[in-house]
């Protein structure tokens, strides 16, 4: 069985925030550097810390699935230390959870061992998640 693509979330949108966050610390920090200012040179460096915590967060899922009998490797982006392959054997589950201030409105996502996806909302992007699923459990047999 060949290897199958998902996309819950635009992967390249995800890296350019990634990469914009990380180029504005970077440039802050070195500024700071060159004009010798250690205010801002600590402040600059604690925001980097942030960026990277942020980006590997448990608020931050992964956007791109691949399947295949091999394993099930997600993605969660350029920055992120959590890219992982997982053995094809991991449990997954479709998740539908209130969101919003009021929480009225339902996000999906899809949890594959203990990494969750993005959360998308509309039946569309509920269907895609299954399918995800339904490709895992192909790719099991």
């Amino acid at each position: 069985m060949d290897t199958q693509f998902f996309v819950i979330k635009a992967l390249w949108v995800q890296n350019s925030v990634m990469l914009l966050a990380l180029g504005l610390v970077l440039f802050f920090l070195l500024y700071s550097i060159r004009e010798k200012k250690p205010r801002h040179l600590l402040a600059s460096t604690i925001w980097l810390a942030i960026v990277l915590w942020f980006f590997n967060s448990p608020f931050f899922g992964f956007s791109t699935v691949a399947v295949n009998p091999e394993g099930i490797e997600i993605n969660y982006g350029i920055l992120s230390f959590k890219n992982h392959i997982l053995p094809i054997t991991s449990p997954w589950e479709v998740v539908t959870a209130p969101s919003g201030i009021r929480r009225l409105k339902r996000v999906h996502f899809i949890t594959i061992g203990n990494h969750e996806s993005m959360k998308v909302r509309g039946r569309d992007d509920l269907n895609l998640l299954n399918r995800i699923g339904v490709a895992i459990d192909e790719c099991r047999n």
